[in-house]
């Protein structure tokens, strides 16, 4: 699970003012939330990725900057395929894949990745139905969902959308583009909107 960071613990680690990271967070630089009481937090990978998206280096504090990712695909052959296009990112990424949507949600809740990337055709429970499930638990809510289509259509990426998803990307997916949605805040706050 992620851990939270005070503005006063990111001003500590990073040695810059508490002031500076609470502009930062203000201006949407910085992705946080705020506590009833008003207070600023930061979740652990929002954090490294801030860092990493603005060429600053990361403190074995915040872990190895490997993003985690579930990845669900019922053909073998596009689930090899994807796996092919992650190699050159090995040092990057951390896949663990499944034909299985059920076994998906298994994972997910188990593993407590940093992403999910389902196809929305599945035969035992779609897609879609993956990513509700997902983001109706509380504890997997840090959990950044993408979906894939083989036939990508508007219709799909709002359907994704109104899931839970941050966004649908077409079949084959691009091995990068997937990392930009974990490694760039530009991006998250792009497929959030």
């Amino acid at each position: 699970m992620d851990r939270l960071y005070t503005t006063h613990d990111i001003s500590r680690l990073l040695q810059v003012d508490p002031s500076t990271v609470s502009k930062w967070i203000d201006r949407g630089i910085m992705l946080a939330f705020r506590t009833p009481g008003g207070h600023r937090r930061v979740r652990q990978s929002d954090l490294r990725t801030f860092l990493v998206a603005h060429q600053m280096p990361v403190p074995d504090e915040l872990g190895s900057g490997v993003v985690r990712l579930v990845v669900v695909d019922d053909e073998k052959p596009a689930l090899e395929a994807i796996k092919r296009a992650f190699r050159p990112f090995a040092n990057e990424v951390e896949l663990v894949t499944t034909t299985s949507a059920i076994e998906a949600i298994l994972l997910v809740s188990e593993l407590r990745p940093h992403g999910l990337l389902i196809d929305l055709t599945m035969p035992e429970l779609d897609g879609l139905e993956v990513v509700r499930r997902v983001k109706a638990r509380k504890q997997l809510e840090g959990v950044r969902v993408l979906t894939m289509a083989g036939r990508h259509s508007p219709e799909q990426v709002d359907a994704s959308i109104k899931a839970g998803a941050i966004a649908c990307l077409p079949k084959p997916v691009e091995a990068q583009r997937v990392i930009d949605f974990f490694k760039v805040p530009v991006a998250l706050a792009a497929a959030r909107k």
